[in-house]
């Protein structure tokens, strides 16, 4: 078989994943899209400039996708990760090794969960002499990253059992590498990143163009061979190579939805809208008409029209259809319901603890990528370190704290007072604080403090 060869889940829901890249990309790129996402309404017209340009020109793609999408994100990193890379500092500035800071992976990561439900992480080291010492390596500035792949470029991938437990036994990487041309030519093509177990060993290869390129090699971690592929792909529901449903998608599938409704809607207004005069001129001929309209048929409050000999006008215009206007309405309250909390029925504010409620089971979808998006982080965090011969575990959790959970002043009052009472102890109230967000700092911090302040005289 071929290194291009598809595992059969990839192919199934690459649809899936494109509708909703093409619904966060924006208008644009739906248009762009043509009739995959805007039927043509008139199919046998040879000219398209006659109708579907057009009536794919005035319909009106409104981004509830992409607000949901960056909305959620938000929501996860309202709060700064929470971040421990003792050894690998540098890790946390440059993540991927192309600028990408730590807490704008964790962006990515939850991001990419949300819009496909998938997305891959690799610790890659840079292949090196095995004579270099460890003085020159640093000198040279030779670190390990974290690589991201989507969904899109996991092509393939095998699983084995290691030790009881399913591992990856071969990952094939869809890349883009540049093609060497003038100053100003920007062109790239395709090569294939195989990472595979040969005889238990973690083994390396590249493929362009059906051939090997490079490799195989075998990459070490302070100085030991893996028998692991240092390769972690994270889901909606959990962070194995299985395909997981992506949280955006049925919005998106309503978003596409609500933009075929809004290209009937505008095309009817746009054909039927405006009135149209109508002239009735009885048993006037042709030439008598010229002679009494020389200007022809002109409209207006400061124009009129001459007939003789009975006949009439009227302006006649189309009743209201709002079949395509309702069915905008319903996918716009089918997006609320699902999550897209931008689109507020009625325009008012729902209230803390209502909204809690009623998107609770957006939530706990959200608290479950957040959580599966800082487990895959931290575990290729964990091969970094191992790359670079650190024993220390690195730590990487993003909030999944959304709500602002202020405590409001009685219950606060009424909580000291259980303090004074003996019910609660101060790590009790301290708790409560800190659930709020309004302490930060652990008890020993509070109490190294607070002996040094003297009681208010």
């Amino acid at each position: 078989m071929s290194v291009e060869t598809q595992n059969p889940e990839y192919t199934d829901s690459l649809p899936k994943w494109t509708l909703v890249r093409t619904c966060v990309s924006g208008a644009q790129a739906v248009r762009k899209a043509g009739v995959v996402y805007l039927p043509d309404p008139d199919p046998k017209e040879a000219d398209k400039a006659k109708r579907y340009n057009p009536y794919k020109a005035r319909a009106q793609f409104v981004n509830v996708t992409a607000r949901t999408r960056n909305a959620m994100v938000g929501m996860a990193f309202r709060r700064m990760p929470e971040v421990d890379v003792k050894g690998i500092e540098y890790i946390e500035a440059n993540a991927t090794g192309s600028g990408t800071s730590l807490e704008q992976l964790g962006k990515v990561v939850t991001g990419d969960l949300l819009e496909v439900g998938r997305i891959g992480l690799l610790a890659d080291y840079p292949a090196t002499d095995e004579l270099l010492s460890k003085e020159q390596i640093k000198a040279l500035g030779l670190t390990a990253s974290v690589k991201v792949y989507t969904a899109e470029n996991i092509i393939n991938w095998k699983t084995t059992v290691i030790g009881g437990e399913s591992a990856l036994s071969l990952v094939v990487l869809s890349e883009d590498y540049a093609v060497v041309g003038d100053e100003f030519e920007q062109e790239t093509k395709k090569q294939y990143r195989v990472l595979k177990l040969v005889d238990g060993i973690y083994t390396v290869e590249t493929w362009r163009e059906e051939v090997l390129y490079s490799g195989p090699s075998q990459p070490k971690a302070d100085g030991k061979l893996l028998n692991r592929i240092p390769f972690i792909i994270a889901g909606t529901y959990s962070n194995d190579p299985a395909v997981d449903d992506a949280a955006l998608y049925d919005i998106a599938e309503i978003n596409i939805g609500h933009y075929r409704n809004s290209a009937d809607y505008e095309e009817g207004i746009f054909l039927h809208g405006q009135p149209m005069l109508h002239i009735d001129v009885g048993a006037m001929g042709a030439a008598e008409w010229d002679t009494l309209n020389p200007n022809g048929v002109e409209v207006g409050a400061r124009r009129g029209i001459v007939t003789n000999g009975g006949g009439s006008a009227a302006l006649l215009q189309a009743k209201s259809n709002s079949a395509a206007y309702e069915a905008m309405k319903q996918k716009e309250e089918q997006m609320v319901s699902i999550g897209a909390r931008l689109i507020e029925s009625g325009g008012q504010a729902e209230t803390a603890e209502a909204a809690r409620i009623k998107h609770a089971g957006d939530n706990s979808v959200l608290t479950n990528i957040v959580q599966n998006a800082s487990s895959a982080i931290q575990t290729a965090l964990e091969w970094v370190a191992m790359f670079m011969g650190v024993n220390t575990t690195p730590v990487f959790i993003i909030n999944d704290d959304f709500y602002d959970k202020s405590i409001d002043a009685q219950m606060l009052m009424a909580k000291i007072q259980l303090l004074d009472r003996g019910v609660i102890a101060k790590t009790d109230l301290r708790a409560s604080l800190r659930k709020a967000g309004e302490v930060e700092r652990t008890d020993e911090e509070i109490e190294a403090e607070a002996e040094d302040v003297s009681g208010i005289e």
